[in-house]
């Protein structure tokens, strides 16, 4: 049953994570977002919240929040700059991998240095794992992991990077394997003291504190200990992860969108045209209550897919939509926040401008939403 009544204890999360996003994030939201440096001194501080890993175990000395409870806080954080919470997305989405697949020994040596000192994990986005460009080969009891990945999150500061590597093709073909057939991939958790050399970060348009770096791995040599889960069966990790990690990015979404929203009310209510205030416009009104209703109806939908996520259901339909409608969602209510704001809309001395650049960024984050209705519409058509 899905119930979408916060507890006190819930509600206290919420605040928490609300009044540091409107103390320590928004008043530099501005500021970082020019510089595009990464804002370690707020981190340094949400740490010490424990807010930072909130879904660590317990017994990792980590709060053990459910997927629900960290998108509550992930929205909060993303209200106040989805570019500075983006570090501590990322950080969450490789570890609930940890979580979800790693061994006794694995969450001990990766999830419990998160809980000593401030510092993050990272990893490499799909896009990047789609493309192939990172492979491993078995040396003995060491795999061997070399390539270029066009794009890891919290690259170059991060402690540790899950990464995603296929099977080197000629190891494959060696094996009477066809290469045209459809490869296969394994995650590894790699250290920074691995030797992974990043290069230069990308000039992102928007959630520009977020820091994402192309990599080069040159024959790292990665104990057996290394692999999480199974060989080979990345896929099917990636899929039952989503349920969770759609979820915390699409709460993200929803933060961008409430606080256009607010920038924008608050602009028409104070904004005189004609003698009145321009909120009294029809226009005006119609399309503010068109935002109020779709970040409404996106919140509803990724409440849905955290709270099954946590029920232990496989909810990738409802992952995917949650998604995929807060994608094309953030993208309308910012692109109409600025609409409001008129002329000044378009301004970076006004907060609305960032916001549309924000969440350009997100539609673009982890699959696109038409990438995803792709998907969707072959389930519903091939469905029995």
């Amino acid at each position: 049953m899905i119930s979408h009544k916060l507890t006190s204890e819930q509600q206290e999360y919420q605040k928490l994570a609300r009044d540091f996003a409107a103390r320590e994030i928004a008043a530099q939201a501005h500021k970082y977002d020019q510089s595009a440096d990464f804002a370690g001194d707020i981190f340094d501080k949400l740490w010490q919240t424990g807010l930072a890993n909130a879904c660590v175990p317990e017994a990792l000395n980590g709060l053990g929040l459910s997927c629900f409870d960290n998108c509550l806080i992930a929205e909060e954080l993303a209200y106040g700059c989805s570019g500075i919470a983006g570090s501590v997305e990322a950080s969450s989405i490789a570890q609930q991998f940890v979580i979800d697949f790693g061994s006794d020994e694995q969450k001990a040596k990766f999830l419990s240095p998160l809980m000593e000192e401030a510092c993050l994990a990272g990893f490499g986005m799909s896009g990047g794992i789609k493309s192939g460009r990172v492979f491993y080969r078995k040396e003995g009891e060491q795999f061997v992991l070399s390539g270029k990945h066009p794009a890891f999150v919290n690259g170059g500061i991060a402690q540790w990077y899950l990464v995603a590597a296929s099977e080197d093709r000629r190891e494959v073909s060696g094996r009477g394997q066809a290469l045209g057939s459809k490869e296969r991939f394994s995650y590894f958790l790699v250290g920074a003291d691995d030797d992974i050399d990043f290069g230069d970060r990308a000039a992102s348009l928007g959630r520009r504190a977020q820091v994402i770096s192309s990599a080069r791995l040159d024959e790292i040599y990665l104990p057996a200990s290394a692999l999480l889960g199974a060989e080979g069966e990345g896929e099917h990790m990636y899929r039952l992860a989503l349920t969770r990690n759609y979820a915390l990015i699409g709460a993200g979404m929803v933060g961008v969108a409430r606080c256009a929203l607010d920038h924008a009310l608050k602009y028409a209510k104070e904004r005189f045209t004609f003698g009145v205030a321009i909120a009294q416009h029809q226009a005006i009104s119609f399309m503010l209550a068109d935002m109020a209703k779709d970040i409404e109806a996106a919140r509803l939908l990724v409440y849905q897919a955290a709270q099954l996520a946590d029920q232990g259901v496989v909810s990738t339909s409802e992952a995917v939509c949650a998604k995929a409608f807060a994608q094309e969602m953030v993208m309308r209510v910012t692109t109409d926040a600025v609409q409001i704001y008129g002329g000044y809309g378009f301004s970076r001395e006004y907060p609305v401008e960032k916001l549309m650049r924000d969440a350009k960024v997100y539609q673009l984050f982890e699959h696109t939403s038409e990438g995803l209705k792709v998907e969707m519409g072959r389930h519903l058509v091939t469905a029995v």
